[in-house]
């Protein structure tokens, strides 16, 4: 009994084009109008998957509002109370914000206070996915209080555009901190103690006490 005969996996291989008319068939179907539709196209929709992916890695870590720090009321008196106006808080916190990690170029920053100890920053961060300009708008809630005699920043909220990020949150806070513990508005020849801060829609007040030196 003589058994079917088998397709020669040899032979089928044969008839297959060599790999440089494939390409050449690429390139020829790349030529045509739909080719030139479609590769931009799955271009452009490369670059929006991208830049939500970009974004999503960029916040690291989705989590809730981070909380208030509790902290003293500031005292009715002090030997000093310097006022801080948004203008001012503004160029402070842009050029934190340029060292915080934020990618691309920080534009349109604005420092709004409210009464008590709460200011919201907001901006807008512009960078380039595959030659395509892209902007998102962030928001940043934050606390100033008082420790170890110095005027510190915590990041209550952090946004991108409405997708919460905590990965730059500490590098902000380290930044401007360290900022505002050298950075010294009153004469020489004391020792100053940042005692309470408060603010208000027309600034931040920030009260010391002063203690000459050798005393």
């Amino acid at each position: 009994m003589d058994l079917p005969s088998l397709p020669d996996p040899s032979a089928s291989q044969l008839h297959l084009p060599p790999p440089k008319q494939r390409f050449a068939k690429i390139r020829v179907w790349l030529r045509t109008r739909t080719g030139r539709i479609v590769v931009p196209s799955a271009a452009l929709l490369l670059g929006i998957l991208l830049g939500v992916l970009a974004i999503l890695l960029y916040a690291l870590a989705i989590s809730a509002d981070r909380p208030f720090i509790v902290t003293s009321p500031p005292p009715s008196t002090g030997n000093i109370v310097v006022q801080t106006d948004s203008t001012y808080l503004t160029h402070l916190v842009e050029q934190n914000l340029r060292t915080s990690g934020m990618p691309g170029d920080i534009s349109d920053v604005r420092v709004n206070l409210v009464s008590g100890a709460q200011m919201t920053i907001t901006g807008n961060d512009r960078f380039s996915l595959l030659g395509i300009g892209v902007t998102r708008q962030f928001t940043l809630v934050v606390q100033p209080y008082v420790s170890s005699c110095s005027l510190q920043m915590h990041v209550i909220r952090a946004d991108v555009s409405n997708i919460p990020v905590t990965g730059f949150a500490q590098t902000f806070e380290s930044s401007i901190d360290a900022q505002l513990r050298t950075t010294t508005p009153l004469p020489q020849g004391f020792t100053y103690c940042v005692t309470g801060v408060r603010t208000e829609p027309d600034g931040l007040f920030i009260t010391y006490s002063a203690t000459p030196l050798g005393s």
